[in-house]
């Protein structure tokens, strides 16, 4: 019986000694556009604060960058840097992420004045559990957390894909649409 364990690797990994950890291919790399990514959220934060009636930093980046700083632009910086997060950053699976910019897409529409999308927001508009575009905000957030999350779980299929970024935020949405005016007063 030997004291030493042998070496382990996949297919994919060179074997690694005994105590030693596999070092992922561009470690580096991918940490700086993970914490890129993440830091992306930080451009959402604007539009979040004005959405609480607190417009003075939203107001002070569109009289900085004119058009370049409204919330919609924001938003569309969020997504292109994500996707550089994605691009990459340690990101196993593609299918929770364009599914979960899709979603948050259409949540962010409904909290946002996009211009192509104002058929979007009057129509939710119209729906009283749909007309409180906050609660879509932080929606469309959560879906982004959530895609972000998944898109690193290798044994997740597209089923628990679609169930956990469009049926449990929009069903999410719906109750709190329904329940949390009444709590909250408004």
């Amino acid at each position: 019986m030997s004291d030493t364990a042998p070496a382990t690797g996949t297919p994919n990994q060179p074997a690694t000694a005994p105590g030693k950890a596999a070092r992922p291919a561009g470690g580096l790399r991918q940490k700086i556009f993970n914490v890129v990514g993440w830091l992306a959220f930080t451009l959402l934060i604007p539009p979040a604060l004005s959405m609480l009636k607190l417009p003075q930093l939203q107001e002070l980046i569109s009289g900085a960058l004119g058009g370049w700083g409204s919330p919609v632009a924001l938003v569309v910086y969020f997504y292109i840097i994500l996707f550089l997060r994605v691009f990459f950053g340690s990101d196993q699976r593609y299918t929770p992420v364009l599914m979960g910019y899709a979603v948050s897409f259409l949540f962010f529409s409904n909290s946002l004045p996009i211009g192509f999308m104002q058929w979007l927001r009057d129509l939710s508009a119209t729906v009283p559990f749909l007309s409180y575009p906050y609660m879509s905000f932080i929606a469309g957030v959560v879906v982004i957390l959530l895609s972000n999350a998944l898109s690193g779980a290798r044994k997740a299929t597209w089923i628990v894909d679609t169930l956990l970024l469009v049926a449990l935020p929009a069903g999410a949405l719906v109750a709190a649409g329904l329940y949390l005016p009444g709590l909250l007063g408004l």
